[in-house]
């Protein structure tokens, strides 16, 4: 079984002909696009059951969710028994990406630093999907933990090589999400 990277959770089936609605890890419309024709994998929360693999057929995106038509799933029963169900790539089989951009698992484990001081505010523990935007989860040194939007005016750098995010944060947002 090849590594695989978790694109999202599917949420609902959606229509009569198969299709699902999938709460996606970080996948913009701009990566998931380069998805379709790509072998995927679905992988149950029951440990028991093994992981499926099929095809990514097509995609497309519906006031911010993301739907999709995986193939041999044609029917709204069957897109129902995969709810619940995590949508994977294989490691190896991830299209790429443009400059500055990066997937959400990539940013785990690195260390957020704030770019006025050098200070270390924390490590990347989770990349939680938002409405408006990704949130990383930083867990602080001392224990605490906070939110920080995924977005260009607060995210100004992440060096993949280095393991490094750098940050420009307004003034009490660190303690307003404790």
């Amino acid at each position: 079984m090849p590594e695989l990277v978790v694109l999202g959770r599917i949420t609902r089936a959606q229509g009569l002909r198969g299709e699902v609605r999938v709460l996606p890890y970080g996948v913009a419309p701009e990566v998931s696009a380069k998805l379709v024709g790509k072998s995927v994998f679905l992988r149950s929360s029951k440990v028991s059951e093994p992981v499926q693999q099929t095809t990514l057929e097509h995609e497309r995106w519906h006031k911010g969710t993301w739907i999709v038509e995986l193939c041999g799933c044609s029917t709204r029963e069957g897109a129902e028994s995969l709810v619940g169900c995590e949508l994977c790539l294989a490691e190896d089989n991830r299209p790429p990406l443009d400059r500055d951009e990066y997937y959400p698992d990539q940013l785990i484990g690195s260390f957020v630093v704030d770019l006025r001081t050098g200070e270390n505010l924390g490590e990347v523990t989770a990349v939680q999907p938002g409405a408006a935007a990704d949130l990383l989860e930083v867990r602080r040194s001392n224990g605490g933990w906070f939110l920080i939007p995924l977005v260009r005016q607060m995210v100004k750098e992440v060096d993949l090589s280095s393991r490094i995010v750098r940050v420009d944060l307004p003034e009490g947002l660190m303690e307003i999400n404790r």
